[in-house]
């Protein structure tokens, strides 16, 4: 479809890479736009981002545990950079930035070799425990850790494939709805006929909405909990 097409801007830059941008610096706009409009109330925008930073806050020093402090800022940002991202791809002429796999992909292995290179800072080669099951036999050691060193990438790698096919599958099918109205609607269908598909369009995009939401959580929960192997 041409919604998921790379459309260079100008040299190497092109539409995905100025969505992405967008996604991940559209909160600090927003905040600093609403900052200066702030008054002795609270306006439900700024309260709605404060709820926001509340949650990821909740979320991360749960699972992360004492070193909450210092991986907060990059799952805030990354929670939020995949939710705007997954979120503007359901607006006209635009694009969708997670879902290209590689993008995804390249972000997934990136958390992976970060979270690796942060055991070994720590613990050094101590840190081949994490895939050491508790028990195991001197025998079995050297096939088990294999398997868990293949489970364990794979489990990492798999989030960037799991999050680019729900955002095609989904905003593919958002959007041939709407194509098939708004065909409908130049070729003169009554208003009526189309109550029930916009009807269906609206659920959906409601539907998509909590999906985009739902696939950064998970998302940044994996994260959260393969950082917290290695802490």
């Amino acid at each position: 479809m041409e919604a998921y097409q790379v459309i260079p801007v100008f040299g190497p830059v092109n539409d995905v890479a100025i969505f992405l941008l967008f996604a991940f610096s559209f909160l600090l706009i927003l905040g600093l736009g609403l900052s200066k409009l702030q008054t002795l109330v609270p306006s439900n925008w700024y309260l709605a981002i404060e709820a926001a930073h509340t949650t990821v806050f909740t979320m991360v020093r749960t699972y992360v545990g004492t070193a909450y402090g210092y991986w907060l800022p990059f799952l805030f940002t990354l929670f939020f950079g995949l939710f705007f991202s997954n979120i503007f791809g359901l607006l006209p002429y635009s694009t969708t930035p997670t879902t290209h796999i590689i993008i995804t992909f390249n972000l997934s292995l990136f958390l992976l070799v970060t979270a690796i290179a942060n055991g070994f800072r720590r613990y050094g080669y101590a840190m081949m425990g994490v895939f050491i099951p508790s028990g195991t036999p001197l025998p079995l050691l050297p096939m088990l850790v294999a398997i868990e060193m293949i489970a364990y990438v794979t489990r990492i790698l798999a989030l960037g494939i799991r999050i680019s096919v729900n955002m095609i599958t989904g905003h593919t099918l958002v959007k041939v709805i709407g194509g098939f109205i708004w065909e409908g609607f130049e070729g003169g269908t009554s208003i009526l006929v189309l109550i029930l598909p916009m009807v269906l369009l609206t659920v959906f995009l409601v539907m998509e909405v909590m999906i985009a939401y739902l696939q950064a959580y998970i998302y940044t929960f994996i994260c959260m909990i393969t950082i917290k192997d290695f802490l």
